[in-house]
């Protein structure tokens, strides 16, 4: 992959102080026996997330207390890991990256796990506290927490196993691109290739990269309770979420990439009615790794009254200058195809319209240079026209440019943007 330039100085850049609290040293030099013990030492009992393990699934806490003397050893290599025990920070508005090995991000979880990293809240950053989410009495922070500590099982039998998965790198990529030349006029550029599924979900399809429908700030509510597709993707890949220490918010010119995340866990149903449902690590040749592309859409309610406003056009534009900026770091990488998992990004708390997401994203999409767009609706009935009709919307229009230029005029008349699409004369 080719490596990204950074467009600021070394002098200039920012570090985050992971020296985890001096105070809770020497808590890793006690014996733990049960899960009530991780409870009492780390957090003076006042975790729900442990006290309910040892309730409803104490076989799932004793393999945490099986695996704790392997995580302990982890985090006695700390300093070796994390030389002066800082990071540095992926700012807004830049072109940079960092890479970390599953060892590294392991730890910087673990520590937020159990509560020994001391992070000081930035307004500009999410916040990375895993042991806040463990302390909510909720039963998506619960579920959510049963596969939070599976990952950490399965880190733990691998440092037991000195398995060399461990020493894989993590991408974390910081992409910036401002300039919009290419939606003006650029005639020859085809509509990418084009491939709709209504029943599967993108996280098990085949493309090279699968996009992440995210919040602004990375990671959304993964933390705070919030189970959309962002909190889930990040919770069933828990090495996604150490990216909310680093990484600062996204501006519209901006989209995060994060590489060779292993999803640990399995689960079931969306929203409040999510539930962890096993592990999916069984061994080495069977893990199933992404790479994620984090773009955040407008959040609108897309009614009459946002038809009327002015700005409809740049909100048109600021979401396919998004979906182009994510969507180019597909040309990052020679040995990779160009191909694309998506859905219906920005329709669900944002508010966004199906058919005109769907129209930004294949724009977006082919402007960029992608070879194939796979596309889920998930069975959305207000996704349903996008899988009768996008082959007549290909077969009408064949460029880039001209579905932009059509999507421009109808985009006033009202929100049947795919029958407005066809019906233009």
């Amino acid at each position: 992959m080719e490596k990204i330039e950074p467009n600021e100085s070394k002098k200039s850049q920012e570090f985050i102080n992971i020296k985890p609290y001096s105070h809770k040293y020497s808590f890793f030099n006690y014996q733990f026996n049960n899960i009530d013990d991780i409870n009492r030492v780390f957090f003076s009992n006042r975790c729900y997330f442990f006290r309910k393990i040892a309730k409803n699934y104490p076989e799932e806490g004793q393999k945490f207390v099986s695996v704790i003397d392997h995580l302990r050893n982890l985090y006695n290599k700390r300093t070796e890991l994390f030389p002066g025990e800082k990071i540095q920070k992926l700012k807004t508005g830049t072109n940079d990256q960092i890479i970390l090995t599953r060892k590294q991000v392991a730890l910087l979880f673990l520590l937020s796990f159990l509560d020994l990293l001391y992070v000081e809240e930035k307004k500009n950053m999410n916040l990375f506290e895993v042991s806040d989410l463990l302390c909510k009495k909720t039963d998506t922070a619960f579920e959510f927490g049963r596969s939070f500590l599976n990952y950490l099982i399965v880190i733990g039998n691998w440092i037991s196993e000195n398995n060399p998965i461990l020493d894989e790198k993590i991408i974390y990529i910081r992409r910036n691109i401002n300039s919009k030349e290419y939606l003006n006029k650029q005639e020859n550029i085809k509509l990418c290739d084009l491939v709709v599924d209504s029943k599967e979900s993108l996280f098990n399809g085949t493309a090279s990269y699968c996009v992440d429908f995210a919040n602004k700030y990375i990671g959304g509510g993964v933390l705070t309770g919030g189970c959309v597709q962002e909190e889930i993707l990040f919770c069933i890949e828990p090495e996604a979420i150490v990216s909310l220490l680093f990484m600062e918010v996204m501006d519209d010119n901006d989209a995060i990439g994060i590489y060779n995340t292993i999803q640990y866990s399995d689960y079931k149903g969306y929203g409040f009615k999510f539930t962890y449902n096993g592990c999916l690590i069984k061994d080495n040749s069977q893990k199933k790794t992404h790479r994620i592309i984090a773009i955040d859409a407008l959040a609108m309610s897309h009614s009459s009254s946002y038809i009327k406003e002015n700005s409809i056009l740049n909100d048109i534009n600021r979401d396919i200058h998004k979906a182009y900026v994510g969507f180019s770091l597909a040309n990052l990488d020679k040995n990779l195809s160009k191909t694309i998992a998506t859905g219906n990004w920005g329709c669900g708390v944002f508010g966004g319209n199906h058919e005109l997401k769907f129209i930004q994203q294949w724009i977006a999409a082919s402007f960029a240079g992608v070879e194939r767009l796979d596309y889920y609706t998930f069975g959305d009935k207000q996704a349903k026209p996008i899988e009768t009709y996008y082959k007549a919307i290909k077969e009408k229009y064949k460029t880039a440019q001209n579905l932009y230029d059509a999507l421009i005029l109808v985009s006033t008349v009202n929100e049947n943007y795919i029958n407005n699409l066809l019906t233009l004369e």
